[in-house]
């Protein structure tokens, strides 16, 4: 009788083993944001100026910025907060099959400026395809040659991303990157999360901008699911096979 029972616990922690991680793998996934469903943007200033285009995939859509005072533009799936220290002229483009994103720019640059911002979801001609991006890239050009330093910010939710990209997420290995003309290669530039779910970096110039999330351990499948979960589900069947063969045989 007890080696019966042994026999039944081992069999249920063999199926506990193999479902956890499946568990865990899609804890939290909940419905996608889909194009249109503008989602709120965290950290506002109290005094930023709104502008509300949530029915305007914007398109060449041109917007001023006064120097010093924060502007909020909200688009169908784009959300950008702008804060410069000189007037600047915005021409914004956004690829209308992407999923909302939210950003936030702080630019301190030595004159006014033009600056035009491209939202894609593949990057420009000559530039490489990023593997393990967040399926964006950001072009950002300013119209002349000019010195500054600037903040980016893209607002992260797991969740969401998790459901997106068909992916467990690892937050703590997402980086902004930039196209690195030169070298024709992906450069990482140092980001952290911030207390109100931001990943940020800081950069003295605009090129064309993406996510990525870094290699990380244990070693995941080209789907993202991690390796174990994989190499555990035929490892669980034969246990338990020989588990149910055991038990029988005992009995």
């Amino acid at each position: 009788m007890n080696r019966n029972k042994l026999g039944a616990f081992v069999m249920t922690l063999l199926i506990i083993a193999y479902v956890a991680p499946l568990c865990i793998a899609y804890a939290g996934a909940g419905e996608p944001q889909g194009p249109g469903n503008i989602p709120e943007m965290p950290g506002v200033p109290d005094n930023a100026v709104q502008y509300n285009k949530t029915d305007t995939t914007p398109v060449a859509e041109m917007e001023q910025v006064k120097a010093g005072e924060p502007a909020l533009f909200r688009y169908r799936n784009m959300t950008m907060l702008m804060n410069c220290t000189q007037n600047c002229t915005l021409v914004v483009t956004s690829d209308p099959d992407l999923t909302p994103k939210i950003f936030g720019f702080d630019i301190e640059p030595n004159q006014t400026m033009t600056l035009t911002i491209n939202m894609s979801g593949s990057p420009l001609q000559g530039e490489q395809v990023m593997e393990r991006t967040l399926n964006f890239y950001l072009g950002i050009e300013p119209n002349a040659t000019l010195q500054l330093s600037a903040q980016i910010r893209l607002h992260i939710n797991q969740t969401e991303l998790n459901q997106e990209l068909n992916r467990v997420i690892n937050t703590s290995r997402l980086t902004w990157m930039y196209w690195n003309q030169p070298r024709a290669e992906w450069e990482t530039v140092e980001s952290h999360m911030d207390q109100n779910g931001y990943l940020v970096c800081n950069t003295d110039h605009f090129s064309t901008w993406t996510v990525a999330e870094l290699a990380d351990t244990p070693e995941t499948t080209d789907s993202g699911m991690p390796i174990y979960i994989y190499i555990g589900a035929p490892v669980a069947v034969v246990a338990l096979a020989a588990g149910v063969f055991v038990y029988k045989k005992r009995k």
